[in-house]
C-alpha cells in the first residue's frame, strides 16, 4: 500500500502535483540530500534527544535495520504500549486507510493524549516574527501536526487529542556550559545514526525547568485549520486535502491542481547539469498544463525576475503569464519603490532592465552605472580589507546564558588589496575545538587583522554587520575584561541593526563597511546572472565577462603579485575548458581523497565548497567523537573555502576597477 505520511502530505498541500513525482527514481529531486547531515546542520538530534529527556520513562518505538519498512509491526509495537492507563512513547505509530504517522512524543494519560511534535526552530513569545501563529513561517507546521492529530482520532475515536508543538524557546537561555556537547551523534556498524547521551553532564539539569526547550499549546490554532479557517490549499477544506490527497496517491495519479507560481518557482523536481539523465516533473507538469513544449521553456520568464514581489506573482499566475516576452514593464512597477542604499537602480529599473537584456541581444553582457560606480569607488580608502565570516546558529547554545540560535562565530578570511596591486591574503582565524565558544577571541582576532590599517573594509550582503551586532549583544552581557574596547570595535564598522522591533542603542560607525552586494545592485547589471546577486553567481558571470580576470588568475599563484595561506604557491585559481571556466569552489580538494582507509571516519562530508556544507563540517567537528586527524582534514577545508571567499570578492573589485579606468 501507498501511505501518506506526514511530510507527503506536507509535500501535497505545497502542491498537489507534486505527490506523483516524490520517491520516484526516474525523476530528478533537488531536495534528495543526505538527511543525516540536514539533521546535522538543523541540530535536530540533540533537540529531539533533549525533548525526549523531560520524560525519563518514556519508551520509544525503534527502527529495525533492513530494507522494508514495515508500517503494520510499528502500529502492533505500539498498540502494546498503548494498553497501559499512562505511558509515554516516543515514535508511537497510527494508521488509518492509507494514512500513516509517527509522532515525536505521545504522552497518553488514560484517554487524554498530549500529541507533541519537536522541531529545531526557536520562538519567542510576542515577538511579531517569532511567536507561533498561523503565517507562512508556521503554517506547514501548524497542519503537519493536524494531520497527525486528524490520524490519531480515526484510529483511535475514543482518545481527546491535546497538540503541542515542542520548540527552543529564545526567552530562554542555557544554564550549563557546552549543553550541545551533551549529545554526541554516533553511527553503529549498521551505519545508523545514534546520539549518545553523556549522563553524567545532563544529570547537572533539572528537567524540564532548565531546559531551553518549551511546549506551545496550539488547540485554537489547529481548530482553525479542522474548521477550514485556515488554509494553505485554498479549494480545500482541512479533511477534504487529506482524503483528495490520500487517494490520489494511493492511485499513484497526477492530480492535475490549477498550477501556482510561487511553489512552481521553487519546484525541486526539475533536472539540472547533474541530473539531466532524469525526468523533469517540473517540464512534466508545464507540458500539461500549459501545453509547452522544449521551445517554450527555452524562454526567458518571469522566475528569473530578481526579488519579484509574491503579489506580481500571484497577479501573472492569475493572468496565465509566465514568459517576460508577453509582460509589460508596468506591470513590474511596485506600489513603491524606494532608492537603493547607494544612489544607483532602483529594484524596479534593475527589473526592467533584466527583462531587456533577457529578450534583447546586446553588444556587452552587462549595464553599467559608470560615472556613479567611479565616483563610489573613488570615496573607498586603500588599502582595501575584504572579509568573510563563518557562524553557526545552533539550537542547544554552547554557552551558558545564551538563547537558542545564537551565532557561534568560528572563522573568518581577510584579503587585503594594496594601491599597488599587491593581493594578500593576510589574515584567517578558525577554531573547530569542541564545545569552546569562540565569539571574543574570534573579535580580538578580527579587531588585530582590521587594525594594521585604516582602509576601507568590505563585506558581501548584511551577514558580517548582522553577525558582529549580535557579538556585541553577547559582549555586553559577559565580564570580559576588554569588553568595552571590543564592543567600540564593533560599533566602528557596524551599523545598528534595522529590525523594526530593534530598542536597543543607535550609533554612526567611524569606519562602516561598505557592502559590496550593494554596490552591484546599484551600480552593475551582468545579464549572465539572470537578476541573482549572489557572490555564487555574480562570480561566474564575471569570469564571463572579463578575458582581464580570466587570464590573471589562469595563471599559478607564484606568478600573479599575490599571496596565499592554504594553498601552494603552484595552485591555479581557474582553469579553462573549451573556453569556459570551471567553477573555483568545484576545484577545491575534497577534505578526504587521501584519507587512510585503515583509519575510521565519524564524518560524512565528502566535500565543503559552499556556505551550508562549511557549516555542516563545523557541526561535525563538534557533534561527533572524531580524533584530531579527522577535525584537522576537515579544519583545511574550511580555511581553503574561506580564503576563497574573500578572493572572489577580490576579483569582483578588480572587475569593477576594470570598468572604471
Amino acid at each position: 500500500m501507498r501511505y501518506l505520511t506526514k511530510s507527503r502530505y506536507k509535500l501535497g498541500l505545497e502542491c498537489p502535483n507534486k505527490l506523483y513525482y516524490t520517491k520516484k527514481e526516474a525523476y530528478a529531486n533537488q531536495k534528495d540530500d543526505n538527511p543525516f547531515l540536514e539533521a546535522l546542520a538543523s541540530g535536530g538530534f540533540q533537540v529531539e534527544e533533549l525533548a525526549r529527556l523531560h520524560y525519563p520513562d518514556g519508551v520509544l518505538i525503534d527502527d529495525t535495520p533492513g530494507d522494508r519498512y514495515d508500517y503494520d509491526a510499528k502500529v502492533a509495537e505500539t498498540n502494546t504500549y498503548l494498553e497501559q492507563d499512562n505511558v509515554v512513547i516516543f515514535e508511537a505509530a497510527f494508521k488509518f486507510n492509507n494514512l500513516f504517522i509517527r509522532v515525536d512524543i505521545l504522552e497518553k494519560k488514560g484517554d487524554q493524549i498530549n500529541l507533541i511534535e519537536v522541531k529545531a526552530k526557536s520562538f519567542k513569545k510576542g515577538h511579531d516574527k517569532k511567536d507561533v501563529k498561523f503565517n507562512s513561517n508556521w503554517n506547514f507546521y501548524l497542519f503537519d501536526v493536524a494531520f497527525q492529530k486528524y490520524v490519531i482520532e480515526k484510529a483511535r475515536p475514543s482518545y481527546k487529542v491535546s497538540p503541542y508543538l515542542m520548540l527552543a524557546d529564545q526567552d530562554k537561555t542555557a544554564q550549563v556550559n557546552r549543553l550541545n556537547q551533551m549529545f554526541r551523534i554516533k553511527k553503529n556498524k549498521e551505519n545508523r545514526t545514534g546520539i549518545e547521551t553523556m549522563t553524567e553532564q545532563i544529570a547537572t539539569l533539572k528537567l524540564p525547568e532548565q531546559s531551553v526547550l518549551s511546549l506551545v499549546h496550539i488547540s485554537d490554532l489547529v481548530a482553525g485549520i479542522e474548521s477550514g479557517k485556515h488554509r494553505i490549499l485554498k479549494d480545500f477544506a482541512f479533511e477534504d486535502s487529506i482524503e483528495v490527497l490520500a487517494k490520489a496517491y494511493s492511485e499513484d495519479r497526477y492530480i492535475g491542481h490549477d498550477l501556482n507560481f510561487g511553489e512552481c518557482k521553487k519546484c525541486e523536481f526539475r533536472t539540472d547539469e547533474s541530473t539531466k539523465d532524469k525526468k523533469s516533473g517540473f517540464k512534466e507538469c508545464f507540458g500539461k498544463q500549459m501545453n509547452w513544449n522544449e521551445t517554450d521553456f527555452e524562454a526567458a520568464t518571469v522566475f528569473e525576475i530578481s526579488k519579484l514581489h509574491h503579489t506580481k506573482l500571484k497577479m501573472f499566475n492569475e493572468l496565465g503569464v509566465l514568459k517576460l516576452q508577453d509582460i509589460d514593464d508596468s506591470q513590474l512597477m511596485p506600489k513603491s519603490d524606494s532608492k537603493q542604499v547607494l544612489n544607483g537602480w532602483t529594484l524596479y529599473e534593475r527589473q526592467v532592465l533584466q527583462k531587456e537584456m533577457a529578450l534583447h541581444d546586446t553588444a556587452l553582457p552587462y549595464k553599467l552605472l559608470r560615472n556613479e560606480l567611479k565616483a563610489e569607488m573613488e570615496s573607498w580608502k586603500f588599502p582595501l580589507n575584504f572579509i568573510d565570516f563563518e557562524a553557526s546558529t545552533v539550537a542547544l547554545p554552547f554557552h551558558k546564558g545564551q538563547s537558542p540560535y545564537e551565532k557561534v562565530v568560528f572563522q573568518f578570511s581577510h584579503h587585503i588589496y594594496h594601491e599597488n596591486g599587491f593581493v594578500e591574503h593576510a589574515n584567517q582565524y578558525i577554531n573547530v575545538k569542541p564545545g569552546v565558544f569562540p565569539n571574543f577571541e574570534f573579535v580580538r582576532a578580527l579587531k588585530g587583522a582590521l587594525g594594521c590599517n585604516d582602509g576601507t573594509v568590505f563585506q558581501y550582503s548584511p551577514y558580517e554587520n548582522s553577525t558582529l551586532n549580535q557579538v556585541k549583544g553577547q559582549l555586553e552581557g559577559s565580564s570580559e575584561p576588554d569588553r568595552e574596547q571590543l564592543i567600540n570595535f564593533i560599533k566602528s564598522l557596524t551599523s545598528p541593526p534595522k529590525d523594526r522591533s530593534y530598542k536597543g542603542e543607535l550609533w554612526k560607525p567611524t569606519r562602516g563597511m561598505v557592502d559590496l552586494c550593494e554596490v552591484i545592485k546599484a551600480y552593475y547589471y551582468n545579464a549572465y546572472t539572470k537578476g541573482s546577486n549572489s557572490i555564487k553567481d555574480v562570480l561566474p558571470a564575471i569570469f564571463r565577462t572579463s578575458p582581464r580576470i580570466r587570464e590573471k588568475y589562469a595563471r599559478k599563484i607564484v606568478d600573479i603579485n599575490m599571496t596565499t595561506s592554504n594553498f601552494p604557491i603552484d595552485h591555479i585559481w581557474l582553469d579553462i575548458e573549451e573556453g569556459a571556466v570551471v567553477d573555483p569552489y568545484k576545484k577545491l580538494d575534497k577534505p578526504f581523497q587521501d584519507w587512510d582507509g585503515n583509519f575510521e571516519r565519524k564524518s560524512d562530508i565528502e566535500e565543503v565548497n559552499n556556505g551550508g556544507a562549511a557549516l555542516t563540517a563545523y557541526g561535525l567537528t563538534q557533534y561527533t567523537d572524531m580524533g584530531e586527524m579527522e577535525r584537522e582534514k576537515l579544519k583545511s577545508a574550511l580555511l581553503k573555502y574561506c580564503e576563497l571567499d574573500t578572493l572572489a570578492m577580490v576579483m569582483i573589485f578588480e572587475h569593477l576597477q576594470e570598468l572604471t579606468e
